[in-house]
């Protein structure tokens, strides 16, 4: 329905040709609009009609969340969790009784570590994301500009269509503020890739030391257990639900950054993205970050054993998504959704 009206995101409706009979429908973050039973998965708020709360298209989905229609609702991330919490209040506790937490899943690679830390090579350090500044892009090639002038040999790889601005919820709308990092890209130790399959994007994950995904606004972070189940620990912001997906210094990094009680950056959602003073906390943010990543990284590099220790543990516990596990979970759930609403885990009240 988004295709329609960007205020019609939290709504879908399914195509009726050619006539089948489903039994269930798994949605995830849009409400399928119709009769058919249904469970519902979402990574932060639901129903999503952000600046539509309290309208009546808003109570309406809202309304079939809370119906028997509704078999489940399943956060992928106890940060979804509380965030969707947060949103319903104790208003309707039929929506809570419904409520599960489970992680999404993956195919775990069965290659082996391709990367020797021990290797006497350049540090290689990869980010990945469409939504280059939102992503922390500004923050990799600031980070790549640090470790030139101090010497130390260190490649940033940057998978991007760099998207900036605008509608982009986290980054400053003035479009003169972008330049001056996206020039950046012609360092000597950036290399810019901006049309790649995942299969590359993964296998450049496999050979660098770290993924880098310092980012501003991401409720779970896919970019992260994609590279540790590829050996790879993840610089990341303490931020959504990546808190929940690394553990500091184990089995990766996480970064400072300034957040809510829910976990998401304060200054999300501003009205004043585009003033002066927003710039400049955007701007502070985006060199802090790139000086604590590369401190960061130096302390975890100097010691082989270290480097080697967190790249068994990235790999570990990127075992807790592996998509074999999650089909056991899920023909259960399914089952059990076909016969009739699957109560909540109370193990989580």
């Amino acid at each position: 329905m988004n295709y329609l009206s960007p205020r019609l995101e939290g709504a879908t409706i399914f195509n009726p040709l050619p006539l089948r009979r489903f039994d269930l429908i798994h949605a995830f973050n849009r409400i399928p609009l119709g009769l058919r039973p249904y469970v519902i998965g979402l990574e932060s708020h639901l129903p999503r009609a952000f600046g539509m709360e309290g309208t009546p298209l808003w109570h309406m989905l809202t309304r079939s969340l809370a119906s028997r229609r509704c078999r489940g609702i399943i956060a992928i991330s106890e940060f979804a969790r509380r965030t969707f919490l947060a949103q319903h209040g104790d208003q309707m506790p039929e929506l809570k009784n419904k409520l599960h937490v489970r992680y999404p899943n993956i195919t775990i690679p069965t290659a082996g570590d391709a990367l020797d830390p021990a290797g006497n090579g350049p540090i290689r350090v990869v980010f990945t994301g469409n939504h280059f500044a939102r992503k922390g892009g500004c923050v990799a090639v600031v980070l790549a500009e640090l470790a030139r002038d101090r010497g130390l040999p260190l490649i940033v790889d940057i998978v991007s269509k760099l998207e900036v601005g605008g509608s982009i919820w986290t980054d400053p709308t003035d479009a003169a503020v972008y330049p001056p990092y996206l020039a950046r890209l012609g360092l000597p130790n950036v290399r810019l890739h901006q049309n790649l399959p995942n299969a590359a994007v993964q296998d450049l994950m496999r050979q660098a030391h770290f993924t880098l995904l310092p980012t501003f606004g991401d409720t779970f972070g896919f970019t992260a257990i994609e590279s540790m189940a590829n050996h790879t620990p993840v610089i990341a912001t303490r931020q959504g639900a990546l808190p929940e997906v690394i553990s500091h210094m184990q089995d990766g990094i996480l970064l400072d950054l300034p957040v809510t009680e829910l976990g998401e950056w304060v200054h999300l959602g501003r009205s004043d993205r585009q003033s002066t003073q927003f710039v400049q906390i955007w701007r502070d943010e985006v060199q802090r970050l790139a000086e604590a990543a590369l401190q960061a990284i130096i302390k975890v590099t100097e010691k082989r054993q270290t480097m080697a220790c967190m790249r068994r543990a990235a790999r570990f516990s990127a075992m807790r998504f592996t998509a074999d596990d999650a089909s056991l979970y899920w023909d259960r759930f399914y089952d059990a959704a076909v016969e009739g609403v699957v109560p909540a885990d109370r193990g989580r009240d």
